[in-house]
């Protein structure tokens, strides 16, 4: 049988040691792999699918960019697609196909014009990865992690029926036989052992074997030693080659593909380390926030206050954000299963992309307030569906007496209008005292700019919040507080009750930060209610406090695998807010952890068992079935090589289960056990891999301590409840629950520039649509509003572009931004579709 060996290197760009000094090793690295292929000892090499890398590199040896672009001009370099290798499940779809997007340009620019959907090291893959490499006519992914027992090739397609070809490495990315101080001969026989595993799940007569592991400079001689290793091996003719050789030799052999569906998540043959859904939920809860800020706030309404010549061109401040963001996300940073430094210097670019988000669209606003009368209210809906409901505004001028409002405080700041004037700097002086109030707006259409002047007239007011020590109500919702400290949701809209929600659990971790591994006999800690207070008793919102109590042991006894005598006492503030008329009940819970390896839930009880989920998924909902029954403790302990399967799952933003929708800011792991979903609060623990584990059979990488992982000190966690007549509508929810309401103070002393302000920017009359992206063309020659849409139904969908911004063409685009179809005047998509449109 056939062999192509490719040589290649993973590169974790953080993880056991920090970027820097994993960088000094990548150019040393990349040195030699340069040296080879210009000395004809090596054939071709493939550098691990990121772009960042060659990046990383230049910065350090930019006389090397000549000899670099020659290599890949000659077919010898391969890289991209993508910029990092990200976790494919801890960041957003539109972060993925930034990704994938940013990855191609820059891979364009050196002259690399061929891909692979390359995957590694991913911990597992999600069910969007073959729409998003279609869309940017990839039609070949390298997977590993997650695919079970599926063949060595098949035909992986998403929901919408878009596909790839997939190779499965079977026996993983990681081998460095060819790097083993060992003889030639040994080194065959240790390839032939190999080969054998591999043989078993190989469809056809060709065999891809990768050469390489983490941060591996290919053995000297390279090609040279392949040939040697032939002349001692059977079975098997080696051929030093690339991943191209490879897929286009295995598409003319007419195999009889099977078909798979959906997300990779299958661990039966290698790990999928779930654990790291939950490590260090900080990080994650970071993310969401600056997601949120990069890509729904800050650059859709740049992108459509640039094309209306609002504001002046900052693409590439946007370019820059993006690729900070990205730059967090490889799967061991994400992840958070790296050293204590390297999260440490992740938490800062989390808040530079807040900090430039922060600007621009402050920016943005104050080129809108200069345009509306001083002491009118301008409103910005970043979302897709209309808005009435409670929002917050800060003005030095007093309000319309008209206005339904409610005080909350003053705060003393500098005027925005002096921040963004680059004529002047502020003194002391310029100090103004500004009153913050929620006031209650009315229609706000989506993605639409609206103003509220002083006489503005209500349809109609609001029922008022009513707040007591035991209830929290609006005219949709009441939430009851129990004895027990549980919640008891009773919605008027679905008819609906939920009783026994909110339950705090502790129980023991003995897992590292890939797994979390229970405890034998150990027994769940529930937290009790002490006391409740009314903070707020607003008409338009109400904020009861929950002070809950719980006794969580100090630590875990690692030999004796038992929780400490010794117990610390937690409190934890749960602020429970409700708005007029809202659907939500919103929470905030902060507490300081004390103790150690232990994983904090809340858990919202059913009458009937939890079979069957729907969670937001990168693109749209996944739908996920679990045994309500499962228990891990029963198949203790794993076998080595084994992980044991878990029952908890990755979310977006939104897991929804019978009937109740669970909205969360970055808490991004649910499970289910019995009646129960469980939401996990925070996990701790404080070993990078603690070895053999209850739950893993096999080290998962160096057993280093990480006590930042233990999660100590001060925590929060926002979520909110909202029960729904089917999941799709809990992407309204959860876009009013993040924030898609924008306000300003106009500062323009009269109104007479108001009618160049464009109030209906989008709006596709559409509920079944639901917009990812609105952003400039990445070609800065080309014009116009790009526009990610997706159905999120399984019907088919048509809308027309609503807009007032005059658009002369509708064009449908592919992720490259590449234009497919012209000259559209409505269009059409089928069930769970992504389409990318341009607006010119």
């Amino acid at each position: 049988m056939d062999v192509i060996v490719y040589a290649q290197t993973h590169w974790d760009r953080e993880w056991y040691r920090t970027f820097q000094e994993f960088r000094l090793r990548l150019v040393q690295v990349t040195d030699s792999i340069i040296e080879q292929l210009e000395q004809n000892k090596l054939d071709c090499f493939y550098f691990d699918g990121q772009t960042i890398a060659l990046e990383d590199y230049l910065e350090i040896r930019p006389e090397q960019k000549e000899k670099i672009l020659k290599l890949i001009k000659d077919k010898k370099l391969f890289i991209g697609p993508w910029y990092v290798l990200a976790d494919e499940f801890l960041v957003s779809g539109e972060s993925l196909a930034r990704n994938l997007l940013t990855g191609i340009d820059q891979s364009k620019k050196y002259g690399c014009d061929e891909f692979v959907g390359y995957l590694p090291d991913a911990f597992g893959h999600s069910s969007d990865i073959p729409r998003l490499l279609s869309a940017a006519n990839i039609d070949y992914a390298i997977v590993w992690r997650g695919a079970g027992n599926n063949k060595s090739e098949f035909i992986w397609k998403s929901p919408d029926g878009s596909s790839v070809l997939a190779t499965y490495l079977t026996e993983g990315y990681f081998q460095d036989y060819l790097n083993h101080p060992v003889s030639v001969q040994k080194k065959a026989e240790n390839i032939e052992e190999l080969l054998d595993k591999i043989n078993k799940y190989s469809l056809g007569n060709l065999i891809l074997l990768p050469a390489g592991g983490d941060h591996l400079a290919p053995p000297k001689d390279f090609d040279n030693l392949v040939s040697q290793i032939n002349s001692d091996i059977n079975n098997y003719t080696l051929c030093s080659g690339s991943l191209f050789n490879y897929k286009n030799l295995i598409k003319n052999q007419n195999l009889d593909l099977a078909e798979v569906q959906g997300e990779l998540r299958d661990n039966t043959r290698n790990f999928i380390l779930p654990g790291t859904l939950s490590t260090r939920l900080y990080l994650k809860k970071a993310n969401a926030i600056s997601t949120w800020k990069l890509c729904k706030l800050a650059e859709p309404l740049y992108s459509l206050l640039q094309y209306c010549q609002i504001v002046s061109n900052l693409e590439n401040e946007l370019i820059y954000a993006w690729k900070l963001l990205l730059q967090n996300h490889p799967h061991d940073s994400i992840c958070g299963c790296s050293t204590d430094e390297v999260h440490d210097e992740m938490i800062p670019r989390f808040n530079q992309v807040n900090q430039i988000s922060d600007w621009l669209t402050g920016f943005c606003l104050n080129r809108l307030s200069q345009k509306v009368k001083k002491g009118d209210l301008i409103v910005y809906n970043s979302s897709d569906a209309a808005y009435s409901g409670v929002i917050k505004i800060k003005t030095s001028e007093n309000l319309p007496q008209n206005v339904m409002s409610q005080y909350l405080g003053s705060v003393n700041e500098f005027p925005q209008e002096i921040l963004y004037d680059t004529e002047r700097a502020p003194v002391q002086e310029d100090i103004k005292e500004y009153k913050e109030y929620l006031i209650w707006a009315e229609d706000i259409k989506p993605f639409s700019i609206h103003v509220i002047k002083k006489d503005y007239e209500y349809k109609k007011h609001p029922t008022i919040v009513e707040t007591e020590s035991r209830f929290i109500k609006n005219s949709r919702i009441r939430l009851e507080v129990n004895d027990d400290g549980t919640l008891k949701l009773t919605d008027s809209d679905i008819g609906k009750t939920f009783d026994n929600l909110h339950i705090f659990c502790d129980l023991a971790d003995n897992g590292d930060t890939y797994n979390y591994s229970p405890v034998i006999n150990d027994q769940p800690i529930k937290a009790s209610l002490l006391k409740t207070e009314v903070i707020e008793n607003g008409n338009l919102r109400g904020i009861l406090r929950l002070i809950y109590e719980i006794k969580i042991p100090e630590s875990l006894d690692k030999v004796k695998k038992i929780r400490s005598e010794k117990v610390l006492t937690h409190n934890i503030n749960v602020d429970i807010t409700v708005y007029a008329d809202s659907r939500r009940v919103e929470f905030n819970a902060s507490w300081e952890n004390l103790s150690c390896d232990h994983i904090l839930q809340i858990r919202f009880r059913f009458l009937d068992m939890v079979s069957k989920t729907f969670a937001e998924n990168n693109f749209g909902i996944i739908e996920r079935f679990f045994d309500p029954d499962y228990d891990q403790l029963k198949n203790f302990p794993a076998k080595k090589d084994e992980e044991l399967k878990s029952n908890t799952a990755p979310m977006q933003r939104f897991v929804f289960a019978n009937g109740l929708g669970i909205i969360t800011e970055g808490l991004s792991e649910y499970g289910v056990e019995g009646n129960d979903l469980c939401i996990t609060m925070l996990r701790s623990v404080g070993k990078l891999s603690g070895g053999v584990i209850g739950t893993r059979g096999t080290p998962a990488g160096p057993p280093l301590d990480v006590p930042g992982a233990q999660c100590t000190g001060i925590q929060n966690a926002r979520y909110a409840i909202c029960a729904v007549h089917k999941p799709e509508e809990l992407f309204m929810e959860a876009d009013q629950f993040f924030g898609c309401i924008l306000t300003e103070m106009g500062i323009a002393p009269d109104n007479s520039a108001e009618t160049e302000i464009i109030k209906n920017l989008l709006n596709f009359n559409n509920p079944d649509i639901y917009t990812y992206a609105v952003k400039l063309p990445q070609n800065k020659a080309q014009k116009g509003i790009i526009i990610r849409l997706m159905n999120i139904s399984d019907k088919k969908q048509c809308i027309e572009i609503n807009s007032d911004m005059n658009f002369k063409e509708i064009n449908e685009i592919n992720l490259l931004e590449s234009v497919i179809s012209t000259g559209l005047e409505h269009i059409e998509f089928k069930p769970y579709e992504l389409k990318n449109i341009l607006l010119i």
